[in-house]
């Protein structure tokens, strides 16, 4: 240790000197020329503090108030009183170098980023910094970095890199995140049972993530926040684990986040989900884009939006060259594009995907009529192919649930009624569709019929079958009958047609297949066809299944519910005869849209095109479009 002066002022090279400075000597101030070594331009001026240590100031998990930067205890010193504490003047903002950080990629930096976030206000110079360990945030903590020339570096694929969970407030801003491995790069959530006491009000600026492996930011059930300039390159989900939107693959999840305002956010190929909205977030979003260039091996296969119950706001955003699913909404979500927004085309994908929103059991009926999900989307909308060939994609998709399917047996036929006995789980008193169908289970009869429901208790149900017999159905006395209760399709969605680029699709054909064989189970009142291809199940169940004939019937979920990729289909009743070996069937896409548009207008699908409709037209009809659904399928 070099002492270069004796008086009341001490000066020494390093913070380690000033560790090692003898507590009995004249001096009450030490000037540090450099933290590691002299002139490195992390130094400063140290007086020496008598005074009992305060617990306040040890950070979690520290034995002693020394946090290598602002409160050092000299060597040995285990307990108080005394330490050195720096002066600094009442607006000097350290620097993370201060408190020892290195910044060369190699050097591990937690400790000098644990006492910087617990300190408060701090410069992130240039130089990229390496952390092993989750470091806590606080409400006073600021992290103000230089730009593209600051960058934090993490391995820590289990845990976070920067968490807050409790203090109001907080500043991360112009900082980088290179090539990190984690749970999230920020996350931002609330202590158990005090939601009110979260990490709210935080404050994200000008944020870069590169190649980030795991999501970039994490927020649950905290509120009122700012953010801006968010920018997001090439992200990947965290090695050995399932990429879903719930775990890892969405780039910024989002749970319970009300009033969350962005501003600027751009997501460049989010491979797997880009941002995931959940259990009654409401977000709004003003510029920014996510893009994929074309390139299907960089496209979100969870959707460039994720939404499953939240509310999203678009403005002037931008969602261009994803060849998957732009948007995926389930239950309760919302989503709205004002007339600055744009979606583009690029692959054979619908550009908004609906999954289950009409009932977890598929059981929705007229006097439960759902009121989500609800779309508005008043900006464009690019190419989407002009017919429905293979390579069409369309606007609106759904991947429906399962039809409600009860299983009875025929206690009484009379002409064009009958009376069924106990159906399988339906419950008494239920509200029931009358716009349901029968058909036979014992004879598989491919002549199904729509239904009218008379009355029905636990026991007794009484059906009548307009414009056909019983007998000619094959529906007589102890004949087992399935009864089936489709859902409605009456979506809330606005779209605006003068921002249609070309003709809008609303079923668009996936697939094209040779039928090897079909056949029926009676027991189980499903047709299985199985065709000459294999193709991932999820992206055909809740489909339609296409004959040569053009007539349509219903994909049901795969029997395998573990298989990935199968070559079954299963339909909801006896089909085979429409499906010989060696026929061509074709899988199509549909969606029902029930859109008003500029005040004048209705405009819904109809097979396979976008029909519109004066109101004052509708009115003089006495409906409204209800063909949003092929009739032939008993919705």
């Amino acid at each position: 240790m070099a002492i270069h002066d004796i008086d009341e002022l001490a000066i020494v090279d390093t913070i380690a000197d000033l560790r090692g400075l003898p507590t009995t000597g004249p001096w009450t101030m030490a000037r540090v020329l450099g933290y590691h070594t002299a002139g490195d331009g992390a130094g400063g001026l140290f007086q020496w503090d008598a005074s009992a240590w305060k617990s306040t100031e040890i950070i979690a998990g520290h034995t002693t108030p020394d946090d290598g930067g602002t409160r050092i205890v000299p060597t040995g010193q285990t307990s108080g009183p005394g330490l050195w504490r720096r002066v600094a003047a009442a607006k000097e903002r350290l620097n993370v170098r201060c408190f020892g950080a290195r910044g060369d990629s190699t050097t591990d930096d937690s400790d000098a980023f644990e006492a910087a976030c617990f300190y408060g206000p701090v410069h992130v110079s240039d130089g990229t910094y390496k952390l092993t360990r989750r470091i806590t945030m606080y409400g006073r903590t600021n992290l103000i970095g230089t730009g593209p020339g600051s960058a934090l570096q993490a391995d820590i694929p289990e845990d976070y890199i920067l968490y807050a969970e409790s203090g109001h407030s907080g500043l991360i801003e112009n900082v980088g995140f290179k090539n990190c491995v984690t749970r999230g790069a920020i996350c931002l959530t609330y202590p158990v049972g005090e939601i009110q006491n979260g990490a709210h009000l935080w404050m994200l600026r000008k944020l870069r993530f590169w190649s980030q492996k795991g999501p970039a930011i994490v927020v649950d059930g905290v509120y009122d926040m700012n953010w801006a300039d968010i920018d997001i390159y090439w992200p990947e989900a965290r090695p050995a684990v399932t990429p879903t939107p719930q775990t890892d693959a969405a780039v910024i999840f989002l749970n319970g986040t009300n009033n969350l305002n962005i501003d600027g956010l751009h997501l460049e190929q989010p491979r797997y989900c880009g941002v995931y909205v959940a259990g009654g977030a409401e977000i709004s979003i003003q510029e920014g884009k996510i893009d994929c260039f074309g390139d299907a091996s960089r496209s979100p296969t969870e959707g460039g939006f994720h939404i499953d119950g939240g509310s999203v706001k678009l403005s002037n955003f931008l969602l261009a060259g994803i060849a998957s699913p732009r948007i995926i909404m389930k239950g309760t979500a919302s989503l709205t594009g004002d007339s600055t927004c744009h979606m583009g085309g690029a692959g054979n994908a619908p550009q908004i995907v609906l999954e289950g929103s009409y009932g977890t059991t598929g059981a929705t009926y007229a006097s439960l009529r759902p009121t989500w999900p609800k779309i508005a989307w008043m900006g464009g909308i690019g190419y989407l192919g002009g017919n429905t060939d293979q390579f069409a994609t369309c606007f609106i998709d759904a991947r429906m649930p399962n039809l409600l399917k009860r299983k009875g047996t025929v206690t009484v036929a009379s002409a064009g009624n009958i009376h069924v006995g106990t159906l399988s789980d339906i419950n008494a008193g239920a509200n029931y569709d009358n716009r349901c169908t029968v058909a036979s289970a014992t004879n598989g009869h491919t002549g199904r019929a729509l239904i009218w429901t008379d009355y029905t208790t636990t026991t007794e149900h009484w059906y009548t079958l307009p414009g056909v017999t019983a007998s000619a159905l094959g529906m007589g006395v102890n004949d087992d009958v399935f009864v089936e209760h489709a859902p409605h399709h009456g979506l809330d969605v606005r779209l605006d047609p003068r921002q249609f680029e070309f003709g809008l699709p609303i079923f668009a054909t996936l697939l094209t297949a040779t039928v090897s064989s079909a056949s029926y189970d009676a027991t189980t009142g499903y047709t299985t066809v199985t065709v000459a291809a294999t193709f991932p199940k999820t992206d055909y169940q809740g489909r339609w299944l296409y004959t040569a004939a053009g007539r349509w019937h219903k994909i049901l979920e795969p029997a395998d519910t573990t298989a990935t990729d199968i070559s079954t289909f299963r339909l909801p009743y006896d089909v085979t005869a429409e499906f010989p070996a060696a026929t061509t069937v074709t899988v199509r896409t549909g969606a029902m849209v029930n859109a008003s548009i500029a005040g004048d207008r209705v405009v819904w699908g109809r097979d396979d095109m976008l029909v519109s409709a004066s109101l004052e037209t509708l009115r003089t009809r006495g409906r409204g479009p209800n063909e949003v659904y092929p009739l032939a399928d008993g919705a």
